[in-house]
């Protein structure tokens, strides 16, 4: 079994790798596809896809994401297999750090294979809620003039460059302004719906316009003014993920972290 680049007519076929927990896994995949900086690959046997997964390369740091393995074929090796090959396919020189959301079944793999935990993700899940803003004229759309202010918040949040994967999604950002400032970046149709915020007030209040058509939240498990914001909002707290990470450690900002982009992008 070779592995090989996953092509956009084998993305319909992952319904079967499908985890029972998660959401339809196929949208991402079609983005990893169409997006040059990932590198989506697949392990197929007897015609049929039993294993996949992707890197995600920023910068200087990448991410792995979405390795799976068919519930038959598991016990097999075959995501060491697969998180050892794209790991291989990157320039470590140049990727300095790689980065992972680890599941409790995937946990063992990825630190047999170096990565150290960084910290928990939490995972909650409660109703859509329709809240006014304390003050609506703080959060205004994204203008082109915004651009380089928000990448600039983006890494000093994240500790990485992620121009690549935030850039065609600035246009449809709504911004939390306090004093000429940006003090956070809600970006709704990038994948999970990624929300940033320096101050807690700008957080919650871009959380509160989340919230109204999105009722799960994913974030750094430090991030303790979001927990409270969201458990007096009637979210329950349903489990948790493994950051880990390989290579060199970043100071980055978890609990500035309001939502995360997804559990391949941190």
């Amino acid at each position: 079994m070779e592995i090989e680049d996953l092509q956009n007519a084998d993305i319909d076929q992952l319904r079967e790798l499908q985890p029972e927990t998660w959401t339809d896994i196929r949208p991402y995949f079609y983005y990893y596809s169409a997006s040059h900086f990932c590198q989506p690959l697949k392990i197929s046997e007897n015609g049929k896809v039993i294993a996949v997964g992707t890197n995600i390369q920023h910068q200087d740091s990448a991410w792995l994401a979405h390795i799976i393995v068919h519930p038959e074929h598991r016990n097999r090796g075959l995501g060491r297999k697969m998180a050892s090959t794209l790991i291989k396919n990157l320039n470590r020189e140049k990727f300095s750090t790689i980065y992972l959301d680890a599941t409790d079944m995937g946990y063992p793999v990825y630190k047999k294979l170096g990565f150290e935990v960084e910290i928990e993700y939490i995972h909650l899940e409660g109703k859509n809620t329709d809240q006014y803003l304390l003050n609506p004229e703080t959060v205004i759309p994204f203008h082109v003039g915004h651009k380089e202010e928000v990448l600039a918040l983006d890494r000093l949040i994240s500790a990485e460059d992620r121009i690549d994967l935030l850039e065609p999604y600035l246009r449809s950002s709504l911004l939390y302004i306090s004093d000429s400032k940006i003090e956070g970046a809600y970006f709704p149709y990038l994948l999970d719906g990624f929300v940033m915020a320096i101050t807690p007030q700008a957080g919650t209040e871009l959380m509160k316009i989340r919230m109204r058509n999105k009722p799960t939240a994913r974030f750094p498990s430090n991030n303790q003014v979001c927990i409270d914001f969201l458990k007096e909002n009637g979210y329950k707290v349903t489990g948790t993920s493994k950051r880990m990470f390989l290579g060199k450690k970043r100071e980055w900002n978890g609990k500035a972290i309001f939502h995360r982009i997804s559990g391949g992008l941190g």
